[in-house]
């Protein structure tokens, strides 16, 4: 149970947030900021089925994150809470999981809305929201 397990990113963000204090705490609190999703050319036919308008799922490795505490404060602000009841990014494997609503697909340039990752964030998987 102890294995190590790699991931390697399939893209990475190009995000206007460069600074967590600055960053949406949830897709939510991002409104109509955009940003995009550069894709490693090598999975354009794994993007072939995605459409514009529809909302999908983004995991996403917290490159910036630095070591956990198991209770946190909610949302940065509220109420202590156990870690994994938040969506802090300092955890024990820092992978961020969001949902975003696709803008424009150009090649392997996804432009969405819903953004809350800072620029430069490696792209793990995308999942349709079924």
């Amino acid at each position: 149970m102890d294995e190590e397990i790699i991931f390697r990113p399939i893209g990475y963000i190009r995000s206007p947030y460069g600074d967590v204090n600055d960053m949406p705490k949830s897709p939510r609190e991002s409104g109509d900021v955009e940003a995009e999703m550069i894709i490693n050319e090598e999975y354009l036919e794994s993007m072939s089925s995605m459409q514009a308008g529809k909302e999908y799922m983004v995991l996403f490795h917290f490159h910036k994150s630095k070591g956990f505490k198991q209770k946190v404060p909610f949302r940065g602000d509220g109420p202590i809470k156990g870690l994994f009841s938040t969506h802090a990014p300092n955890r024990p494997n820092p992978i961020g999981v969001t949902t975003v609503k696709i803008v424009e697909i150009n090649g392997n340039i996804i432009r969405f809305t819903g953004v809350d990752m800072l620029d430069g964030t490696p792209v793990l998987d995308i999942k349709d929201i079924l």
